[in-house]
């Protein structure tokens, strides 16, 4: 999984998380990938510093969290689920997969509309007592109305499937889109536009106590020339702070890696890996090597001061209104 850091960056080490050595890392990498209960789903590639791609590991160790309470909605969510109208719809080509169901476009026979409809086995999800968390995300989807968020239209059930019918984003990922810049990179003013949006989705998810925890490039689509935020399968709405391990190892941040408490400022932490990763090509740090941050020469001062506010610890970590007025977003 390792990627080179560029040649004459600049380095600030500005936590107390950054002092650790190799093999600490190396333990706390082991024991995010190998965890016996749960196997690690790859999702998605990104590219090193000589354009290979890399697979990128996306943790499933829940069973890691201490709350005593995690299964506490591992009920029969049926009893309120609407049942069969996958009637109404005509399901066209499968354009998304993950580890409980895939994503499908689909059309709405009445109005012709398009939409897409991610379908999640029934079987599956009870098997790895993972209702909970399919509870959690419709909650979660239903109470979020943002133009840069993707809209959850209906949620309803078949006999294998639990179906949710999604906004559909006509461009695609952001990941997709990346790939196909010049570098695999954006440009500072496109990056800019792309944060900006992202932030404004932050706001307001942190203003409903939400934390979406899985933010990266594969969970943010392209809609109509607009920037909307998916997938909220990790998501929690919760003011207290949290200590469930999961996300996207390259996004995890220190207090995550280390075991400790965090709140929804790990989102923040994940949106200055997502401003890195857009404005280079490549993420920042590798778990095993540590959170030593270093930036190519070809950045300039101001998105270097808007990263080195969010990539610290979580004391020193800047809000989302700073962001928000930050001149590299003006």
């Amino acid at each position: 999984m390792k990627r080179q850091n560029s040649a004459n960056a600049t380095t600030t080490s500005p936590s107390k998380f950054f002092s650790n050595t190799s093999n600490q890392f190396s333990e706390i990498l082991k024991q995010i990938t190998q965890n016996s209960n749960n196997k690690p789903m790859r999702k998605a590639c990104s590219p090193n510093s000589n354009n290979q791609m890399q697979k990128r590991v996306k943790t499933q160790i829940t069973s890691i969290s201490r709350n005593p309470n995690l299964n506490i909605h591992n009920k029969n969510i049926s009893a309120s689920v609407p049942k069969n109208k996958l009637e109404y719809y005509q399901v066209l080509e499968q354009i998304g997969s993950g580890k409980f169901g895939k994503v499908y476009k689909c059309l709405l026979n009445q109005t012709k509309k398009l939409y897409a409809i991610k379908m999640i086995d029934k079987l599956y999800l009870k098997k790895n007592q993972m209702l909970h968390q399919l509870h959690r995300e419709v909650a979660i989807q239903q109470m979020l109305k943002h133009q840069n968020i993707i809209q959850l239209v209906e949620f309803f059930e078949t006999t294998n499937n639990y179906c949710l019918v999604l906004e559909y984003a006509t461009g695609g990922t952001l990941f997709q889109s990346l790939m196909k810049q010049n570098n695999r990179r954006y440009s500072e003013p496109a990056a800019s536009n792309i944060i900006k949006q992202v932030a404004c989705a932050i706001q307001q998810m942190q203003q409903q106590s939400i934390i979406h925890r899985d933010l990266k490039p594969e969970n943010i689509l392209w809609c109509n020339g607009q920037i909307k935020i998916s997938d909220f399968g990790w998501s929690v709405q919760d003011k207290k702070e949290r200590d469930t391990l999961c996300g996207t190892i390259d996004y995890l941040s220190p207090e995550m890696v280390f075991g400790q408490q965090y709140d929804n400022s790990i989102d923040l932490w994940s949106l200055g890996v997502l401003t890195f990763e857009l404005t280079t090509g490549r993420t920042p740090f590798q778990v095993q090597e540590g959170f030593t941050l270093q930036f190519p020469d070809y950045l300039s001062g101001d998105v270097k001061d808007l990263m080195k506010g969010l990539l610290t610890d979580k004391k020193n970590r800047k809000s989302i209104e700073w962001v928000l007025n930050h001149v590299w977003l003006s």
